[in-house]
């Protein structure tokens, strides 16, 4: 099912970016989109987007739906790295001259998705890096990649495939915003019950709480008090994290002895957080042995165990949905408390600034266990806890529904990538 290939020039050119200068970044202007807004294997990565006041050139503008390519990676592994500028982007972006804009030559859709999700490919990616020079940086130019061959025309399975990937890609946008909207509302109703006090505000002015029934809204004082930390409701305490909850650490068996890894338990270090998008935890980069597991002191963790980064960049979170065990870069919460995993998983969201200001260390800073514990809660009654817990649970469900989804779409493109330059689709 091949067909006769020829370069890559023959559909597009890779036009290198703008030689910014560093003086005009965050300065009002386009965004800057640079290889920092590029996910290593392909993906726009909108939280290193940054703006840029300094004059451009209309050759490096991008567009939303645009497509461009990394060309420079310290490592060298995220050279030829597509991202494609998202269809709601606001307002224009630029290239930099560590990314070059891929100007199409064809006006056929069908043929520029495709090539889109070939630049995906491990084969289009390896001969990117392959034609890279540098020791500290390497660097590709943008006529080597313009020498990747690729199919001059497509057939059948070729084009049902790029279908296939675009809606793919499509439900992957559909689900991260429905999970981002769940966030939020957990997040608001978590303020709104505990920081903001909005249904003890509005009882002690005689209301009924907005939205809520009368039996949730009797787990709330009408009334405020004073504290030695200023007003708060009436009948709740303030005291220390440690009074309410148990923490646990970790333990990294030894990386040189091959009897404890590659086992049989999941095994999380901090990694796996800073490369995921959600706070769902499902699986882990690696696993270990029992020996294994031996080395680690708190052993195996439950499910619904809250993980926090200890150590720099602190506060990444996660919910683990499996058993775990876990490195010394955490701080662990197992659910056998008086505080409930999503009470204290918006707790430490909330309290960051706290948590920062309780660790130690400038270069690396750390907040150890016995600091943690130090850290002031004010202490809703336990009744509360729990109502927050079961209002809360389902969303939390359906985001692990939605975790599951995406991996599974994930596992789908993984599969159809390799086969798109040869066309062959098989279904089972």
């Amino acid at each position: 099912m091949t067909s006769e290939t020829v370069p890559l020039s023959e559909f597009c050119t890779v036009r290198k970016g703008l030689s910014y200068k560093g003086e005009f970044i965050h300065k009002k202007g386009p965004a800057l989109l640079g290889i920092g807004t590029i996910k290593e294997g392909g993906g726009f990565r909108p939280e290193n987007v940054r703006t840029y006041g300094g004059p451009y050139k209309e050759t490096h503008v991008l567009r939303p739906g645009d497509v461009y390519v990394a060309l420079t990676s310290q490592d060298g592994l995220l050279i030829g790295s597509p991202a494609m500028v998202p269809k709601d982007f606001q307002g224009i972006g630029i290239t930099t001259h560590h990314d070059a804009k891929i100007d199409w030559k064809t006006e056929d859709q069908d043929m520029k998705d495709f090539l889109y999700w070939l630049m995906h490919s491990y084969g289009f990616i390896r001969h990117c890096i392959n034609f890279s020079v540098g020791t500290t940086v390497y660097a590709t130019h943008g006529k080597d990649v313009e020498r990747f061959h690729v199919p001059k025309q497509l057939n059948h399975n070729q084009i049902r495939m790029t279908r296939i990937l675009n809606s793919i890609s499509e439900l992957e946008k559909v689900l991260e915003s429905t999970t981002k909207i769940l966030e939020i509302r957990i997040s608001s109703l978590f303020r709104s019950w505990f920081l903001d006090f909005d249904p003890v505000k509005a009882k002690a002015e005689g209301n009924l709480p907005y939205g809520m029934n009368e039996e949730t809204a009797a787990l709330f004082p009408d009334s405020f008090e004073d504290s030695e930390l200023g007003s708060i409701p009436a009948g709740w305490k303030w005291g220390q994290l440690g009074e309410c909850i148990s923490v646990v650490g970790g333990g990294t068996p030894s990386t040189k002895n091959e009897v404890f890894w590659d086992g049989e338990y999941n095994w999380t270090s901090p990694k796996d957080l800073s490369n995921s998008n959600s706070i769902i935890m499902l699986d882990t980069e690696k696993t270990i042995t029992e020996k294994g597991l031996a080395k680690v002191s708190s052993g195996l963790l439950p499910a619904d165990t809250v993980l926090m980064s200890s150590r720099a960049p602190i506060g990444y979170l996660a919910l683990t949905k499996i058993p775990v065990a876990i490195n010394q870069g955490y701080i662990a919460i197992p659910p056998e408390n008086n505080m409930s995993p999503n009470f204290m998983l918006s707790w430490i969201h909330y309290n960051m600034p706290l948590i920062e200001a309780y660790s130690s260390g400038s270069t690396f800073p750390e907040i150890s266990k016995k600091e943690f514990r130090k850290l002031p809660i004010l202490i809703p009654p336990a009744e509360l806890i729990k109502k927050f817990k079961e209002k809360t649970t389902c969303l939390y469900d359906v985001m692990e529904t939605n975790l599951k989804q995406m991996n599974s779409l994930i596992n789908t493109r993984d599969a159809l990538l390799p086969r798109l330059m040869s066309g062959e689709l098989k279904v089972n």
